[in-house]
């Protein structure tokens, strides 16, 4: 052996750490530690750790305290005071203003009726003045009676007691009292024939124009069913007959125009009633007692 080289080693073991190396007392604390727990070696539980899986809500419990988020839309906020006080302030400007708005529209409807009233009767006044317009007169001049021989005599009555009344009234119509006025009779015209408000008969009025300072007489013909009088009319109207007295009603309604020269007003229907007395029920009857009066609706264009 040489000299120098004569010391005896220890057998192979751990080498003995250098001075201020620090990194076998690591490895001998941890080679210690996992001699005798393997589990609390860091190595050894950050690569077999399983990650804990995350709790599952279960049923609160008593006392606890929940955390409960409300979008930010959905908050609701107590509005200051003074808020209240300006929706007061302008509803009742709103308010106002309706109330002025609609006072004011009924204004203007009201002035606006009134002006075109006004404007109207200043119309109807310069028509009255420039035309006079006066209301023509009529008469029934002559009344045939048909079909009504025998009444109230059972022997001389037609076959199964009934009756086919028809009139021909002669009607005088005098429009002499308007100068430049004209009468024009629409179609349409009714006329009715009756005794102590029992219908006999019914026909129409003639269209026809008559002009100013005119009189025109024509015949109106009014003809009924079959009627069965009651014995009490039948015998009323026989007495009437012996005393040469049978009155009859002749009712007549009739749109009228006027025609005010080349101006033609609206239809006004016209109304006439007239009691009209016969000294016989045969075509050949005389009037002994005639009387007529006339209704208008409107009135204000002639007088």
């Amino acid at each position: 052996m040489m000299p120098g080289h004569g010391r005896v080693h220890p057998a192979a073991g751990p080498a003995a750490p250098e001075p201020g190396d620090f990194s076998g007392e690591m490895n001998q604390s941890v080679s210690a530690t996992s001699a005798s727990d393997p589990s609390s070696s860091p190595l050894y539980s950050f690569h077999l750790e399983k990650p804990v899986p995350p709790a599952q809500p279960g049923p609160p419990q008593p006392g606890s305290t929940y955390v409960v988020q409300v979008p930010k839309d959905k908050v609701f906020r107590v509005p200051p005071p003074e808020n209240a006080r300006l929706f007061e302030h302008y509803t009742r400007r709103a308010k106002r203003r309706r109330r002025c708005s609609c006072a004011r529209v009924c204004t203007w409807t009201i002035a606006s009726i009134l002006a075109l009233a006004f404007l109207l009767a200043a119309a109807a006044g310069v028509v009255y003045v420039a035309f006079r317009p006066r209301r023509p007169t009529y008469a029934v001049q002559k009344l045939a009676v048909r079909g009504l021989a025998g009444v109230g005599n059972a022997s001389a009555a037609p076959a199964g007691g009934a009756f086919s009344p028809a009139f021909d009234a002669a009607v005088r119509a005098d429009n002499g009292a308007n100068g430049r006025v004209g009468v024009r009779y629409g179609g349409g015209g009714h006329v009715s024939v009756s005794y102590d408000g029992v219908l006999l008969a019914e026909g129409e009025w003639p269209a026809l124009y008559q002009e100013p300072r005119n009189v025109t007489v024509f015949v109106v013909n009014a003809k009924g069913p079959g009627l069965r009088l009651s014995p009490s009319v039948g015998g009323q109207m026989a007495a009437a007959e012996r005393l040469r007295s049978v009155p009859l009603d002749v009712d007549v309604e009739v749109p009228v125009r006027l025609q005010l020269g080349e101006l033609k007003t609206w239809a006004v229907p016209v109304r006439a009633r007239c009691t009209v007395a016969v000294d016989r029920l045969a075509a050949d009857a005389k009037v002994v007692a005639e009387s007529c009066s006339v209704k208008l609706r409107l009135v204000f264009w002639w007088i």
